[in-house]
């Protein structure tokens, strides 16, 4: 085999191997996405099950970066407090050890390469005999990501073992580990990965081309090199996401600074535990322990290093939206939940929009539920605000949803899931008709005060009433009091049943030479535009009452399973 044939091989096997492992993380992602998530949320009420969440999702997934991905964008959609973030994070750094021990224990100890292509043969066989949706095509692509792997590993085995053949390692090694540690950073900032570096460093150490102190070196910067993934996942991001990401640099640096300054003393005790025993699984040992041993070290101070994480990363970035822009569209669960949230912070402005239209101030509209009929007695003054840009910001944070949605929509292959974005979508447009309702009352409302017949302003109260009233309802029905999606049918009707009423005040106003004619279109036009704003929400209302009822039959069905 000629050195460049070699090359080519190493090269190819390694692109095999991260191929491998990104094929078989977004595999094993869009088979348990969004229960991935409901599992991780539920068990990180403590620093412990954090830790261990941590630990045991970085091993199903075999990498630390997509835990860390996933720990901060929990966190950026406010799912996940800064501390169990932190103490995720530290455990993700054990769970990186697994992938070292498969590789010592099955990667070198077996001809992998009939066992590679029989995973290969069998994920592709039933990914292609499988229908699109079903949760068994992803269960098969694992099987072909897990193929690839040991495909490439065996291909980089190969590779190593012909050039160490020829190869005096004595004319390129280093004169301190420290270049080595650097070297295994700087390959693990490169290639995004600290399982695939590891892997590699294996592969030499197997080989013979490389000494077991400098193979632990490497494996520490290595171990270091995965800040960068946090580092590049919190750009933008909310100062927890920073904070975090900042977190993890100091455990891993401190953890490999210790490792370093104690690495003849770690050797040794690895030699000691498992004398005689290859290389290639004592490097896994070397590995486990000193992550064990950065644990030990910052899991008491959890605690403390988040409260003076605290003090850092004040300033908020400006951002319309409130939730999505602190999450990735590739972790698909994650983000649908930081949708929802988001589409009630647009209601949230819609109703604000509404309130101050009407002279109402919105907190004591909705923090306290004042009655209309006190509301409406007290407020009815100007508020210095610009209904341009308060409607301006609502649209534009329209645009920023339907951008999430759409680029949302590209990660998820599921049709029951993207009928749920669709529904997502038509409640957004529910509640910016809502808002353009309102926009369109804006010039009318301010005529109507400037009115001085009686019927003019018996028909303004009259408006003002059923705006104020529907928001009121819709808000309650949003913070999910029991009977609000009923209330808010009966509202909805109660208008619908009121024009009768409305018509005989119109007919008042025409009656009387003071009202303008010009006032009665005003009139004619806002009693179209109030139901179409009460309608409109009725509808998001709708969606969201038959979103409970399909997960109370989901829970049902469970239970009786």
């Amino acid at each position: 085999m000629t050195l460049y044939t070699t090359w080519l091989e190493a090269f190819s096997g390694l692109g095999l191997f991260l191929f491998g492992m990104l094929y078989l993380e977004a595999q094993i992602r869009s088979a348990a996405g969004r229960s991935f998530k409901r599992i991780i949320m539920r068990a990180t009420d403590t620093h412990f099950k954090s830790l261990l969440s941590g630990l045991l999702a970085t091993a199903v997934f075999q990498s630390s970066s997509v835990v860390t991905l996933m720990a901060l964008s929990l966190i950026g959609a406010q799912l996940m407090p800064l501390e169990s973030g932190i103490a995720v994070i530290f455990g993700s750094n054990l769970g990186t050890t697994v992938t070292a021990w498969i590789v010592g224990l099955v990667g070198f100890k077996m001809d992998i390469k009939l066992l590679s292509y029989l995973f290969i043969g069998i994920g592709g066989l039933g990914g292609v005999l499988i229908g699109d949706g079903n949760r068994w095509r992803s269960y098969f692509g694992a099987m072909v990501g897990f193929g690839l792997i040991f495909l490439g590993l065996e291909g980089m085995k190969e590779s190593f073992a012909s050039l160490g053949s020829g190869f005096d390692i004595a004319h390129y090694r280093f004169d301190h580990p420290w270049w080595y540690a650097l070297t295994g950073f700087g390959l693990t900032a490169v290639i995004q990965s600290s399982s695939a570096a590891i892997a590699i460093i294996q592969s030499a150490l197997f080989a013979h081309m490389i000494g077991f102190e400098a193979a632990g070196a490497f494996v520490i910067g290595a171990n270091v090199g995965t800040t960068v993934t946090a580092f590049l996942g919190a750009i933008g991001g909310t100062p927890d996401k920073k904070r975090t990401a900042l977190a993890h640099f100091l455990f891993n640096v401190s953890t490999g600074l210790v490792a370093l300054a104690m690495l003849q003393y770690l050797v040794k005790g690895v030699e000691y535990l498992m004398p005689g025993v290859d290389p290639v699984i004592q490097i896994a040992l070397f590995h486990t322990i000193f992550n064990m041993l950065g644990v030990v070290i910052w899991y008491p101070f959890i605690g403390p290093l988040s409260r003076g994480l605290q003090h850092l990363f004040k300033k908020e970035p400006e951002h319309v939206t409130k939730y999505i822009h602190n999450v990735s569209t590739e972790l698909p669960g994650v983000a649908y939940d930081a949708l929802q949230k988001e589409i009630v912070h647009l209601a949230k402005e819609v109703e604000k929009f509404a309130l101050l239209a009407i002279k109402i101030p919105p907190a004591k509209a909705l923090d306290d539920y004042a009655s209309p009929e006190k509301l409406l007695d007290r407020y009815d003054e100007n508020f210095d605000v610009s209904y341009e840009r308060l409607y301006g910001r609502i649209r534009l944070l329209e645009g920023e949803i339907l951008r999430f949605i759409t680029r949302l929509a590209t990660h998820i292959e599921d049709a029951e899931m993207q009928g749920e974005l669709d529904k997502e979508a038509r409640k957004i447009t529910y509640l910016v008709t809502a808002a353009k309702a309102i926009k369109d009352m804006l010039y009318d409302i301010d005529q109507l005060y400037d009115a001085k017949t009686l019927e003019e302003e018996t028909f303004l109260r009259n408006l003002r009433y059923q705006i104020l009233q529907g928001t009121q309802a819709f808000d309650r029905a949003l913070s999910g009091e029991k009977d609000a999606w009923r209330k808010m049918q009966e509202i909805y009707t109660a208008i619908a049943r009121s024009y009768q009423n409305t018509m005989e005040l119109i007919s008042d106003m025409a009656r009387n030479r003071e009202v303008s004619s010009q006032m009665l279109t005003i009139a004619i036009n806002d009693m179209h535009l109030s139901k179409s704003y009460t309608k409109s929400l009725r509808n998001v209302l709708g969606l969201i009452f038959e979103e409970k009822q399909q997960d109370q039959g989901d829970v049902a069905s469970d239970s009786g399973a």
